[in-house]
């Protein structure tokens, strides 16, 4: 996590993600789109490309809640005997955990990248909704040592003069 706090500025990283910042931006982005659907007929092209992006936003929006909370909001579980799986190993937790940090940040840059075409609308907090570069501050420090070790092999060394 980082020292900065999500609640005012928002989130730095995947993992400090949490299910009220994205319905935050779901909140505001849904009633415009359906205001917007319902103001032109449904079989038009403004109509349409509305209900359209209503739904790829609701869709983004459940999707990250599902991630971030372990469930699959609007599924039922329909209880059948299958038998468990072996439990994972260690490795295969942490690639998980990496994947799912790796799919939050993709899928929230996408909902922040919609939510910024209003970003001069009343209400849009296009500070508090930006996009996160890296999954964990482990991922940012860890990017930070590769870019100085490649700065460092890349210097060109002059050889002395010799006179």
């Amino acid at each position: 996590m980082s020292e900065v706090d999500p609640v005012e500025s928002g989130p730095r990283y995947a993992d400090e993600l949490t299910t009220d910042i994205v319905w935050e931006i779901g909140d505001f982005l849904l009633p415009r789109l359906e205001r917007a659907a319902r103001a032109h007929p449904s079989d038009s092209e403004e109509g349409i490309t509305a209900s359209a992006l209503a739904e790829a936003v609701a869709t983004l929006v459940l999707t990250l809640e599902g991630t971030i909370t372990g469930g699959m909001p609007g599924r039922v579980r329909i209880p059948v005997v299958i038998p468990r799986p072996p439990a994972p190993s260690e490795e295969e937790r942490r690639v998980r955990a990496v994947m799912r940090l790796d799919r939050l940040r993709e899928d929230w840059n996408h909902l922040c990248d919609l939510a910024g075409f209003w970003r001069s609308a009343p209400g849009c907090h296009v500070s508090r909704w930006r996009k996160v570069e890296f999954r964990d501050a482990e991922h940012e420090r860890w990017y930070r040592r590769q870019l100085s070790s490649l700065h460092r092999e890349s210097r060109v060394i002059r050889p002395t003069q010799q006179e």
